[in-house]
């Protein structure tokens, strides 16, 4: 607090404008500000210097690996996971509260796990693959993030263990299931509860975790897919829709839009996916698909799980929200899950109607934005309307002026509801 407001209190006081109980909040207000801003960064900078101080000893020992005995490079291999224990026991032994220290000792101890395991294996020739070593590497440090209640390590865990997912089931596929990455997902889970859902706790480690946790179930759902890749977009969809649903429930509520992991994830995995179901390719290959063997692949158990979740919590929305208040793209799955039996059928009229669930979702978002007052959700909804008129661009038969007419009367359409949600401000103020 500046020696400046701290004058000026006390001329406030003297001139009886104030009470001292008055300056003394204000006082204890600003002061409460600084420590918090402070414990912030003695958190990050002990982070940084826990990372930086383990990336310097792995490029020390990189330069002079080769002239170093087995002995030294073993003792060089387990020395940082010895420091970082023994560190992290008296942290634990004095039950010590002191956030830096905790998130620092985390963090070092995620990367002495990875540099013992990885001069282990190379000195002795233990034999692996990249997967096995993410998957090991990941599971030996989930004892960390509770022992020491590391947010810190919890993220990086959780980067890991979609590392893991990517390597075995996508840039090995299709000579790998990453089936492990599941029962880790779960195990973080209680931390992130017990952490921050329990109490109610909304800081700058719960919106990263909210990031990650909602991209690496985007990444690794695709890893169920096996004999019918199409049913997979059922799942997805149904992932998306939940993640809007909970995005609007209490306890993952921040009150503002670009804070809000789940909304933004849900809400843009919703369109992106239209958008390109717009597309008539997918359409075309679930119409030659026979549906009589949908119920033998993976991709069949898996949309039924979604489903049953995506209604519940729709069910659990319902129950706070009327019909009318809930956000629309809540209702993607269901929608969808229509759109998917008649393309069985009809490809044509399900990839025609895909683009009015497009367009009515659009005109919905606009609406919200303007009952809201909030000039990115109604910019987002006018750019979901031009994100179509630019897919049917490519693939319809409209001549060049006709589209050409169709951009300008998006392009005015932006400078209209901007124009009157700006007036409207004016008016009101």
């Amino acid at each position: 607090m500046s020696k400046q407001i701290l004058k000026e209190l006390s001329d406030l006081v003297n001139a009886q404008v104030i009470t001292e109980e008055t300056a003394e909040r204000i006082k204890s207000h600003y002061t409460g500000q600084v420590s918090h801003s402070t414990n912030r960064l003695f958190i990050v900078f002990g982070i940084l210097g826990a990372l930086l101080v383990g990336m310097g000893l792995v490029l020390i020992i990189a330069h002079n690996w080769d002239v170093l005995p087995k002995v030294v490079k073993l003792a060089i291999g387990l020395l940082p996971l010895l420091i970082g224990q023994v560190t992290a026991g008296i942290l634990v032994l004095k039950k010590s509260e002191n956030r830096t220290y905790r998130e620092g000792t985390g963090a070092f101890l995620f990367a002495a796990v990875a540099i013992s395991i990885s001069i282990v294996s190379q000195v002795y020739n233990i034999e692996g693959n990249l997967g096995n070593f993410l998957l090991v590497w990941t599971a030996l440090t989930l004892p960390i993030v509770y022992v020491l209640r590391s947010s810190m390590a919890s993220l990086l865990y959780i980067s890991g263990i979609t590392w893991y997912g990517c390597e075995v089931s996508y840039f090995n596929y299709p000579h790998g299931h990453a089936w492990w990455f599941w029962l880790l997902f779960i195990l973080i889970l209680p931390f992130y509860y017990f952490e921050f859902l329990k109490d109610g706790v909304k800081n700058n480690f719960f919106y990263f975790h909210s990031w990650l946790l909602a991209l690496s179930l985007t990444i690794c759902l695709g890893v169920f897919v096996d004999a019918h890749g199409e049913l997979i977009m059922i799942a997805y969809m149904c992932l998306f829709s939940a993640f809007v649903i909970l995005s609007e429930l209490p306890t993952f509520d921040t009150g503002r839009v670009i804070s809000n992991a789940y909304l933004v994830i849900g809400s843009l995995g919703v369109i992106i996916s239209l958008l390109i179901l717009s597309f008539d390719f997918y359409w075309d290959e679930l119409g030659d698909s026979s549906s009589e063997h949908f119920t033998d692949g993976l991709e069949f158990i898996v949309g039924i799980v979604t489903t049953v979740i995506a209604g519940a919590l729709l069910v659990i929305g319902l129950r706070r929200k009327s019909l009318l208040e809930i956000n629309s793209k809540s209702f993607a799955f269901i929608v969808f899950i229509f759109l998917f039996f008649i393309g069985i059928t009809a490809p044509t009229i399900a990839q025609l109607l895909t683009n009015v669930v497009i367009l009515v979702l659009a005109v919905n978002t606009i609406r919200n934005g303007a009952q809201r007052d909030h000039l990115g959700i109604l910019n987002y909804g006018l750019l979901i309307i031009t994100a179509l008129i630019l897919c049917r661009f490519f693939d319809t038969d409209f001549s060049f002026v006709v589209r050409g007419i169709l951009f300008i009367a998006v392009g005015v359409g932006f400078f209209a509801a901007n124009y009157y949600m700006v007036k409207k401000r004016k008016r009101e103020v």
